[in-house]
């Protein structure tokens, strides 16, 4: 027999080692990609308000584009996981060039959408006096040119990334990553503020910082597979069992499509938020921005559960051991919720110290450490839905994911921020508050949903190849 109370929910030491040997890596790599976000939202925000506020609205814009990409590789991501898992190497092959090419598709068609309207779509974000609109948006837009440049090796990147994870290769994404912050925050130091000889860029200096550092992290990647691609499954001979079976090829994309039009209509909901948030003048669009540099930083850790959850839970329900899929998910969670409350409390902690930063008024920099405490506050349930998110996610059950996650964000958040910002006197931290603090509902439909089995669900056998890794 198992353990039993609290037993069910704590690891032994084994678990954790297996646990950390994918989160650490996924860990590093977000906490140090964030950190010099930061850094780099630091030294933007030193030469004035109006320049920090037209990055961070061009960071909302990119902001959905990075979280389309990242639906749309995930969903054959769970079949790259489970086809690992399952030792099936041509069917693991199709599912990464399914995620390669429908990658890029999406990003050429976020490029366009950038470059033709990225100036109206930037001015949903800008209110308020108009001299002072006009001056962040021409910042905006100076540093939205610069930044479509990345947006090819990003996405590359991500799916090629996001594969040698699920196939156990989780430090060369980490170390790809960390070439790239160093050169960004050199580039950013000589670019900005014009050190070394170099012209002082401002905003478009930063912008080509992160477009040369995304170049290099991608050559890092692909140099590194092609050499070792006797490990590299599938860069070893990458077209074989080209084309994939109909079989397969459909069951692929019926579960992928939800799961990229969630991740789309998630975020559109957040950006959607944002939006109404930012009705409320350009200084509380700066304190937003502030706070969510700080929360992006703090939560990069917690956050690496959910995606742990999705490699090992996934792996294990394609090599067909769900109850242990069960107990690794159940701990797992517990372990995100435990780190989450730790973090919160950290971010508190900062949250009187790291406005002070920025360059900017004393009230904007009082607004941000409040909405940090209030985004603390809310951190262990939404870790907590995160981590349910990826369960379900990993079992393919990408119907309920959408109705768990963007189906609810549209649904019940959205409209409750609305209805708050637009039709009640309430100042932005009780509006922000409470539309954050729906999140409690989603926790017990997640917890039901959870606990229910519902997820558990293997994929590894549909349309799948009998050839073995």
């Amino acid at each position: 027999m198992g353990p039993k109370g609290i037993g069910r929910f704590i690891g032994d030491r084994k678990f954790y080692r297996r646990a950390l040997a994918v989160a650490l890596p996924v860990m590093l790599q977000n906490v140090v990609t964030n950190f010099v976000s930061l850094l780099d939202n630091i030294m933007v925000g030193q030469t004035g308000t109006a320049s920090m506020s037209g990055v961070a609205v061009v960071g909302q814009l990119f902001f959905i584009f990075y979280i389309v990409i990242f639906g749309t590789v995930s969903g054959p991501g769970i079949f790259c996981a489970q086809f690992w898992g399952a030792k099936q190497e041509q069917s693991f092959k199709a599912a990464f060039r399914y995620k390669l090419a429908s990658a890029l598709m999406i990003c050429f068609l976020c490029m366009a959408v950038l470059g033709l309207g990225g100036r109206r779509l930037a001015g949903l974000y800008i209110t308020g006096d108009p001299a002072e609109s006009a001056e962040v948006a021409d910042y905006a837009m100076g540093y939205l040119k610069i930044m479509l440049w990345g947006m090819i090796p990003y996405t590359v990147t991500t799916a090629w990334a996001s594969t040698l994870r699920e196939a156990g290769h989780a430090v060369v994404p980490m170390a790809a990553s960390w070439l790239a912050v160093a050169v960004n925050l050199a580039l950013n130091w000589v670019l900005i503020f014009g050190k070394l000889g170099a012209p002082a860029l401002g905003v478009q200096g930063a912008a080509i910082a992160t477009v040369t550092s995304r170049f290099v992290e991608l050559a890092v990647v692909l140099v590194w597979s092609w050499r070792h691609r006797d490990q590299v499954l599938f860069t070893r001979r990458m077209l074989e069992g080209f084309p994939m079976s109909r079989a397969l090829l459909a069951d692929m994309a019926r579960r992928s499509v939800p799961l990229m039009l969630n991740e789309s209509l998630w975020c559109l909901g957040s950006a959607t938020l944002t939006q109404i948030y930012s009705t409320r003048g350009i200084s509380v669009m700066a304190a937003l921005n502030i706070g969510y540099v700080l929360f992006d930083v703090f939560t990069a850790i917690a956050f690496s559960i959910g995606t742990t959850i999705g490699i090992l839970v996934g792996q294990e329900l394609g090599a067909g051991e769900t109850e242990k899929a069960v107990d690794t998910d159940r701990k797992l969670l517990t372990l995100g919720v435990m780190l989450s409350a730790a973090i919160a409390a950290l971010m508190i902690a900062a949250s009187g110290i790291f406005p002070r930063f920025y360059n900017t008024t004393g009230e904007i920099r009082s607004l941000a450490a409040k909405l940090i405490c209030v985004m603390a506050l809310a951190l262990p349930p939404d870790c907590f839905a995160n981590g349910c998110y990826f369960t379900m996610r990993s079992g393919g059950k990408t119907l309920v994911t959408f109705l768990f996650d963007s189906c609810f964000s549209w649904a019940v958040n959205v409209p409750v921020a609305w209805v708050l910002a637009h039709r009640t006197g309430l100042g932005i931290l009780a509006v922000y508050a409470l539309s954050m603090g729906t999140v409690l509902i989603k926790d017990v439909v997640g917890f039901i949903l959870v606990k229910k089995r519902y997820w558990v669900n293997t994929l590894s056998g549909a349309g799948s190849s009998s050839r073995r890794l």
